[in-house]
């Protein structure tokens, strides 16, 4: 018996699914049971002449199991994969493949974690943020009235572009190479890419300060400087964002009372 290919239409019916997969997120499975909801037209396809090896393979969905949402994606197209695989062997040899889908769910999603987090929630995010940040003093030197559509815009478009992009690449070439699309990723320079989106975002960063800096007076000027300062240097020393907030605000207040800003 051959394993069954995964049409384009059964692809975006896991993925639609897999937009909800923390929708039904709890303490003791985490994203589990979202991960068995996309899964479950697939493994109705992979199954269908068996209802016990059906009922088996949507039990054993229901466990434990969190990644990185986006990274999600690349895990659900490999055990679709594996489980194509599975259905298609003889009822002896299935344990062996079984266990192995339980180990790549476990393995995967901790190890993918680490680096989607890295990329998406500690590079691309703030970048995106930096973005719409810029398209709103860019529409608003132009003359625009709606700069903060032009920054939810930018912003939006910034993070989704690839993140959207990863997500279907992942499960589309999880369904194809299974385990192999996980070695493919690795082999990629992910880290370069964070640290070169990191160093364009403080850049960015910069580069917004000196624009919205630039039209205000002297002291309104050393007192904003101050402050973008005191901003950075908590942030590098790990300073948590509510103390920061803290410090700033106290910051400003002493150079107002010290005669910095009029």
């Amino acid at each position: 018996m051959s394993a069954p290919k995964m049409s384009s239409w059964m692809m975006a019916r896991v993925g639609a699914r897999l937009l909800l997969l923390q929708a039904r997120w709890d303490p003791a499975r985490m994203q589990g049971l979202g991960l068995a909801f996309a899964l479950d037209p697939w493994l109705a396809v992979c199954w269908s002449g068996e209802p016990e090896g059906l009922l088996s393979a949507r039990r054993r969905h229901l466990g434990y199991f969190n990644t990185h949402p986006i990274a999600a994606w690349l895990v659900a197209g490999i055990v679709c994969r594996q489980e194509a695989l599975a259905a298609a062997l003889p009822s002896a040899a299935r344990e062996a493949a079984i266990g192995r889908i339980h180990a790549l769910k476990a393995g995967l999603g901790a190890s993918l974690a680490g680096s989607y987090d890295s990329f998406f929630w500690g590079a691309l995010r703030p970048a995106s943020a930096l973005a719409g940040i810029l398209a709103a003093q860019a529409a608003y030197f132009l003359g625009s009235t709606r700069a903060p559509f032009w920054a939810a815009a930018a912003a939006l478009l910034a993070y989704n572009a690839p993140a959207v992009a990863a997500r279907l690449y992942g499960l589309s070439r999880g369904a194809v190479r299974g385990e192999l699309a996980a070695a493919e990723l690795a082999g990629l320079p992910v880290q370069s890419w964070i640290l070169g989106l990191r160093r364009a975002t403080v850049c960015a960063a910069a580069l917004a300060f000196v624009l919205a800096a630039g039209p205000l007076g002297g002291g309104e000027r050393l007192t904003a400087a101050l402050t973008c300062a005191a901003g950075a240097l908590l942030s590098w020393r790990g300073v948590s964002p509510l103390a920061q907030i803290g410090f700033v605000g106290l910051g400003g207040m002493a150079a107002s009372a010290a005669g910095l800003r009029p």
